[in-house]
């Protein structure tokens, strides 16, 4: 799974959870390695999921394209996935709920999904519900991964601006 649509219902959110875990450490790298790799030439990397997509962004000076492949190729192909990332995660996710609660515009966007699409992953919330958030576990963020390791469904983008 790799966006939101795709997701079972008892799960929604898991691409999300997903999403905050990659940058989190790497087989090769500490996630303080990574966010120096990133400052040290001066670069910013970020990611978001969508209903439809998850996308992973390496933004860095046009010399250093190889190094922004390679820590993208890195956080997406062989995260560590840790139990204890996973619980500070879900707190930070829990919390993002809980502000997105207090956004006018977030909650009426998304009473206005769940009755344009009553029953339908399109209808639900792309970081999930409290309850699913709560009860997500280890098993279900690695067969997440999984699924969006394999190549067909990733696409690398690469711009000089």
């Amino acid at each position: 799974m790799c966006s939101s649509d795709l997701e079972p219902h008892s799960i929604c959110g898991v691409s999300h959870f997903l999403e905050h875990l990659l940058f989190k450490g790497t087989q090769r790298r500490s996630a303080k390695d990574i966010a120096m790799a990133v400052d040290r030439v001066g670069g910013d990397m970020n990611a978001f999921t969508s209903k439809e997509f998850t996308a992973y962004l390496c933004r860095l000076p046009a010399a250093h394209s190889v190094l922004a492949l390679d820590l993208l190729g890195d956080v997406v192909s062989s995260p560590l996935l840790r139990t204890a990332d996973i619980d500070s995660e879900r707190q930070v996710i829990l919390e993002e709920l809980a502000m997105d609660e207090d956004t006018p515009d977030d909650t009426a966007y998304r009473l206005f999904a769940g009755a344009l699409f009553p029953g339908h992953p399109l209808g639900r919330e792309t970081a999930g519900e409290e309850v699913t958030v709560r009860v997500i576990g280890e098993p279900d963020v690695r067969r997440s991964e999984e699924h969006t390791s394999e190549l067909q469904s990733l696409a690398y983008l690469v711009c000089r601006l």
